[in-house]
């Protein structure tokens, strides 16, 4: 008869087997803060102009200090049970990236407070949402970036007014801009003293904490989503709607802005007379 030699499992042994379990690599895979990150990216690139690249590594460097096993599974160290939970989190987030929805980065103030990470991503601990919040925080736009944003993106959509108004060729002839500069130079130069003092008072600086709203940024944030409403016949005339008032530090710096956008536009308009 044969006998089968059953070995019991000493204590050493038992002890050794979560060590093995433990020790058990994948390939290496998206990490949660990658996926954030790319996710934020992406949404700030919709927003604004950006150094991508410069952007996502601030983004993951502070992410990965927020999360120290995103770069387990960077480097294929987290185990098969572990990987398991964070593909439908990845997943779910490269679906909400390829959906464009970027509410919870850039969208209103209404929107940032309530954001949260996917449902999905539940399953990667206690600071799931400590890190989303993280990923946020790193890649919104500096003050000093949104002040400077928000002057070009007026001079460029004065550019496009006086155009249409005064130039029936379709561009302002270089026998003037030779003379004057483009518009967009001129606008940027004339509005120079209201620029110069949001740069100086860090006027739009990021919230520290949603809940303490910084209204002037806020307030230029939504004037620029909303600029595309504004007429030509107001911007060549200097006059903003009432839902960019809060943009500005007072209204003597508003009253400034709409006469450099209205001394901006005469200039050209004299141009082509």
């Amino acid at each position: 008869m044969n006998h089968v030699v059953r070995r019991a499992l000493t204590p050493s042994i038992l002890l050794c087997l979560p060590l093995i379990a433990a020790s058990c690599s994948s390939d290496p895979t998206t990490s949660y803060c990658e996926a954030l990150c790319d996710w934020a990216v992406t949404c700030a690139e919709g927003e604004r102009s950006v150094d991508a690249d410069a952007l996502r590594e601030q983004c993951l460097t502070e992410a990965r200090a927020t999360d120290e096993t995103c770069a387990d599974a960077e480097e294929g160290k987290i185990n098969a049970a572990t990987a398991k939970i964070l593909e439908p989190c990845v997943t779910a987030i490269e679906s909400a990236e390829s959906a464009g929805e970027c509410d919870g980065f850039t969208g209103r103030i209404d929107d940032l407070k309530t954001a949260t990470t996917p449902g999905e991503c539940a399953g990667q601990g206690t600071d799931a949402q400590a890190v989303f919040d993280t990923v946020r925080e790193s890649t919104e736009e500096t003050s000093d970036e949104l002040c400077n944003r928000f002057t070009e993106t007026f001079c460029g959509q004065l550019d496009t007014c006086i155009v249409s108004a005064y130039y029936p060729g379709g561009e302002v002839p270089t026998d003037v801009t030779d003379i004057t500069g483009t518009p967009v130079e001129v606008c940027i130069d004339n509005l120079s003293p209201v620029t110069d003092i949001c740069l100086t008072n860090g006027l739009y600086e990021p919230e520290e904490n949603l809940d303490d709203v910084n209204v002037a940024r806020q307030g230029a944030r939504e004037c620029l989503d909303g600029i595309a409403d504004i007429s030509c016949d107001d911007l060549l005339a200097g006059n903003l709607p009432e839902f960019c008032a809060g943009s500005f530090l007072n209204n003597d710096d508003l009253l400034t802005f709409g006469t450099a956008l209205f001394e901006t536009a005469v200039t050209f308009q004299e141009m082509a007379e």
